[in-house]
């Protein structure tokens, strides 16, 4: 696993990015509560230093109602966000290229605030989109021309199983065409 780590770091973060977005982008007002829990107002303390603000991002203060809930949101964003393998630069980066082309606008606002803030420059900011741009158009027209994968030759698949899982059982390979 250990040599996977990078992935699985960008997985979570990938993953935590879009749960966030949802809560936030969510079109229920009814959501927010008027007066969080008195037991959120401790995860709020933290979610304002860890981003360096006054206010609580909105899908934190969405799910305050629920202190527990928050708490377990709240753990698993910081420690996505929290630099290990990846940077939290880096982190912000792959977050505002998700919420960009998810369409949040959220995200694409949150993290492009916190890249900025935590010191890429326009330049920085330009090239992320860039590269997003590129693979999302890449990705939609392999998904409009409906491509199949041409990868298997390049590497063997890995049939070890995710970290704390069952391994699948292998999958026959095709003859290969005359």
């Amino acid at each position: 696993m250990s040599d996977d780590a990078l992935w699985y770091e960008a997985a979570l973060l990938v993953g935590l990015t879009n749960a966030l977005n949802v809560v936030a982008d969510a079109p229920l007002a009814v959501l927010e509560p008027a007066q969080p829990a008195p037991a959120a107002e401790v995860v709020f303390a933290e979610i304002r230093a860890f981003y360096e603000r006054a206010d609580v991002p909105s899908p934190f203060r969405r799910v305050a109602a629920d202190p527990g809930y928050l708490a377990d949101l709240w753990g698993a964003t910081r420690r996505a966000f929290t630099d290990h393998h990846l940077g939290r630069r880096l982190k912000e980066a792959l977050a505002f290229a998700v919420s960009v082309t998810t369409r949040s606008q959220f995200g694409t606002a949150f993290h492009l605030g916190e890249m900025r803030r935590l010191g890429v420059g326009e330049g920085g900011v330009m090239e992320v989109l860039g590269v997003t741009q590129m693979f999302s158009s890449y990705t939609k027209i392999a998904d409009t021309l409906q491509l199949e994968p041409d990868m298997s030759a390049i590497a063997p698949v890995d049939w070890s199983p995710a970290p704390g899982g069952t391994p699948p059982p292998p999958k026959p390979l095709a003859p290969e065409a005359p």
